[in-house]
């Protein structure tokens, strides 16, 4: 029974409780709880918490990112979709291989300020170097959050994007 709870315990690592372990090895739920802390405990079961360390060591080589296995990974993913017609899936794997080949560049920028209750206007106002800052961050913003939607607000307005 100790040797099948260290195959379950390695095979579900992260997913079940070692209590839940015990009781699929086969101990008794009544007592599953305290013979799980007994069997990971070095002091009273040794061989059991070595040959647990050693799974997991090994699990850990192959749990391991690199570059290869990921892309590997992603093509194995992506030719399984295929063959099932699930074209969402080839598409998504091919973007991801792409990011990871370093053909998309993601920019996104934050801008956060707390605004208190008095004086908000000030304080955009300070959020902003200049009017056409301010205007060229409401338009971007609104590029951003309703691209089919056009305003006719911005029809005169010159705004340069060279920074979007």
């Amino acid at each position: 029974m100790q040797e099948k709870f260290v195959s379950i315990y390695c095979s579900r690592y992260g997913e079940k409780s070692a209590t839940q372990c015990a009781i699929d090895a086969g101990f008794g739920a009544a007592g599953a709880h305290t013979r799980a802390s007994e069997l990971l405990n070095p002091q009273k079961n040794p061989n059991v918490v070595l040959e647990i360390q050693n799974r997991l060591a090994m699990l850990r080589e192959q749990w391991d990112i690199d570059r290869d296995k990921h892309l590997a990974m992603l093509t194995k993913i992506r030719d399984e979709a295929r063959i099932k017609g699930q074209y969402g899936v080839v598409a998504k794997c091919e973007e991801l291989r792409g990011k990871v080949g370093g053909l998309y560049i993601e920019k996104s920028m934050v801008l956060s300020k707390e605004i208190k209750d008095t004086n908000e206007d000030q304080q955009i106002k300070d959020l902003y170097g200049s009017r056409a800052d301010f205007e060229k961050a409401m338009y971007l913003m609104a590029e951003d959050m309703f691209p089919e939607e056009k305003s006719d607000l911005y029809e005169d307005v010159e705004i340069e994007l060279s920074e979007k």
